[in-house]
Formats: C-alpha cells, structure tokens, sequence
C-alpha cells in the first residue's frame, strides 16, 4: 500500500535510476558496474554474463583496426577470389560469384543469405563502428544521430560471418583439389586479413564507453518523477537502467522498453518446430549435384563427410560433423529443453541452463560452413557436362535450418528462466532497484 493511502497511480518522487546500474541480459539481475578501469571485466555476479569488458583505448585502437579491415573489406570486392582450371577450361570467381550463382540454379534466398552475411551486414557492421567512433572524436555528427546509427551494432554483428565463410573455403578446397587446378587469388588474402582486422576491431571496441561518450555528448538524460508503479527496465540496446512502463522509450538510445521480450517462449517454439521439421530434409536430400564426365550423383552433408574423411582429412571431416550436424541438433535438443523448463517454471539448474543457452548463443552461427562451401563450388565448377556442381534441395532446407535456430535463439529471453525464482531468492541489489 502506499504511504499516506493516497491512489496507487498517484505521482511521487521517488529515487533516480543511477546510471551505473546495469540489468543483465541473461539473468536479470539489476547490479552496480564497478569504476572504469583499464582492462578490467565486469561481470554478472550471479550467473557471471560479461557486463563491461573496459578497455585501455576504448576510441583510438577501434578505429586503427576498423580502418585497417574497411581496406581489405573493399579490395576483397574488386579483386578476383579464386580460379580454376580443368580439363584445358579455366573459370575465375569473384566473393559475389557464387550468391549469383545460386540465384541462376533457382536458389535466389540462399544467394541473397550468402551475399548478406559475407558482403552486406560485414560493410554496415564496420561502417557502423567507424561512423560512431569517429563522430564522437570529431563532434562534427549530432549524438542523437549516432545513437540511432549504433543501435545497430549489436544485431547486425552475428550475421557478419567472415570468418565462417573462410572455414567453408577450406572445405571447398578440399573438393575442389581433388577435380582441378586451383589458384588462390589475392582477394582471399584480403579477407583473411578483414577476418583479423575485424576481430581485432570487436576485441578493442568498449561499446560501454561509446554510448557513455555518445550521451556525455548529448543532453543529460531527463530524471523526471515516476509513479511508484514504475518498473526498472534495463534497455537491451544501450543497457542504462529506465524507470518506467513497458513500451516507454529508453531515455539514452530510444530503444522501445520491455520487460521481457513480447511473446518470447511462443515465438522460440515456433522456430524451433520449423527448424525441426526442415532438419530432417536438410539431412536426407542432396545438397550438392556433382557431375563428372557425364555422369551425376548426389551428396548428403554426411557424404560430404564421408568423403573428407577418404580423403584422410579427418580434422576438416570433424570440424564438418561438428557443424553441421552436431551443432544445429544441439541447438534444437537445447532450446526444446529449455522451453519446457521454463514454461513449467522450473527453478533447478539455472546456471547450467543459462550457460547451455550463452554456449548455443555463440556457436550457432558456425553451422553456415556448408553453405558457403556449396556457394564457392557452383561458383567455380561450371564446365558443362564435363565437369559441373549444382546446388540441390538439401542445400535450402540446411540453410533454413541454421537461420531458423539462430531466430528462435534471439527470440527467447533467457532471464524467463530466473523469474522462477521466488522474491527471498532475489539478490538484495535487485530488490533495491525496484525500490523495495
């Protein structure tokens, strides 16, 4: 009750939000960020979730290594990838052969996913990092434009897959070795360099310090009074703490507030029963054509498997297994666990869950090397009856099964899981931020 017995919806003051309290992501405990000291980790104290990773030059090595990979980023777009050469013919690709490719063969969403996650997200992702960063040292870009600018940092740096693709390359080599001559060609140095630069430009980024910057910069946030029916609710944007009501915006970023994600255990089941149901085709068919001297025949990714290992590449045959097999029926046997663990409100094992569910989180993506492996051979292996590679339906069903889990993986709000935990097992920081 409130005090005076005044109406529930009566405005009051009550105590700001400080700024330095942080919910976490994973568990939802509102706990205070430590001073910012030169490469110290702040993190979670109950499920131990990495709050703030500080960094020594949190503006100036960011932008060095942001400059260095925006280079290689664009000669890897002008200049030639790989060439072949078998049977007296040569064929020469570039990065955007194969996604062309693949929409020629009738494949258009599997192109289109390729180009978008090796050419399109990796170029927004970097210029995003160095629009922000340099508009902070120059103050020449508004802090309210560079706001909305690097609000998409976070969303779009899990489908820049540089790195991945290049995993996919060296399966690919692997069968392209065994039917032709290959050159490697000066544009895959240069990714190999963006996959180094751009990790070395995520490692050095303190995304902390750019907003701290970017609302230094702006105007100060707005500590108005709230009713004492207002929620603590951590922006899962820029992460300031707000007080207030779902669907208020974030005083700092502008992020639309929400206590939980909306229909987040229901919209997670309906993409773990489609991954579900595609991964069983995904398996069966043939994701790949090959054709050799007239004559065709299919392969499964497991006999794609199989073949790596004939060949006494048993690293790359497991590396294989592991992602394209291991991986996504993990991520589904997880997920499916974990749902049903929280709709039944289940309080055990919280932490094993929640580290099951960060594990899932960060190797999903990883499932993509057989995807690009298909698009860098139908880019290459064009010489007719001779010798041809042509993408087949377990190729869309594969790639469908890889988006669909990491969509159900974005979709479900893990600090569900901790709800189940009843109010005397709530951190006392917890409590005081709600104002208990």
């Amino acid at each position: 009750m409130q005090p005076g017995g005044g109406a529930a919806d009566e405005t009051i003051e009550t105590p700001p939000v400080r700024a330095n309290w942080r919910e976490c992501r994973q568990c939802g405990l509102v706990s205070t960020l430590p001073r910012m000291r030169p490469e110290l980790v702040a993190d979670c104290p109950r499920c131990a979730n990495t709050l703030w990773r500080m960094r020594r030059h949190p503006f100036e090595l960011p932008i060095a290594c942001g400059l260095s990979a925006l280079l290689f980023y664009i000669y890897a777009l002008v200049a030639p990838f790989l060439e072949i050469s078998a049977y007296g013919r040569f064929q020469l690709a570039r990065i955007e052969t194969g996604p062309v490719e693949l929409g020629l063969q009738g494949f258009t969403l599997v192109g289109l996913l390729v180009l978008a996650v090796t050419v399109i997200f990796p170029g927004l992702k970097l210029g995003i990092v160095l629009v922000t960063l340099f508009g902070i040292k120059s103050r020449v870009v508004p802090a309210r434009v560079l706001k909305a600018i690097f609000r998409w940092h976070g969303p779009i740096g899990p489908w820049a897959m540089v790195d991945v693709y290049l995993l996919g390359f060296l399966v690919a080599y692997t069968r392209l070795a065994a039917i032709a001559s290959v050159h490697l060609d000066t544009a895959l140095y240069a990714l190999i360099g963006l996959m180094i630069m751009m990790a070395a430009t995520d490692a050095a980024l303190d995304t902390e310090a750019v907003w701290r910057a970017l609302d230094a910069a702006d105007d100060p946030c707005d500590e108005t009074p709230v009713t004492m029916t207002s929620a603590v609710i951590g922006c899962p944007t820029c992460g300031l703490v707000n007080r207030g009501a779902d669907g208020d915006g974030c005083r700092r970023c502008g992020t639309r507030l929400r206590p939980r994600k909306t229909e987040s255990v229901a919209r997670a089941w309906a993409f773990v029963v489609a991954a579900m149901l595609l991964y069983i085709p995904a398996n069966i068919y043939p994701v790949l054509l090959i054709t050799q001297l007239g004559a065709s025949h299919g392969y499964t990714i497991m006999g794609g498997i199989f073949e790596l290992a004939d060949y006494g590449l048993w690293p790359l045959a497991m590396l294989v297994f592991l992602a394209s097999i291991t991986i996504p029926l993990m991520k589904l046997l997880i997920l499916g666990y974990v749902l049903i663990t929280t709709q039944t409100r289940s309080a055990e094992t919280l932490l094993a869950r929640t580290r099951a569910f960060r594990l899932i989180d960060f190797i999903g993506r990883w499932s993509m090397i057989d995807v690009f492996m298909i698009s860098i051979l139908v880019a290459l292996v064009r010489f007719g009856q001779v010798s041809n590679i042509h993408a087949e339906t377990g190729a869309p069903c594969f790639a469908a099964v890889v988006v669909l889990t990491m969509f159900a993986v974005s979709s479900f709000d893990p600090r569900l899981m901790w709800d189940a935990l009843q109010p005397d097992d709530m951190n006392v920081n917890t409590q005081e931020a709600a104002g208990i």
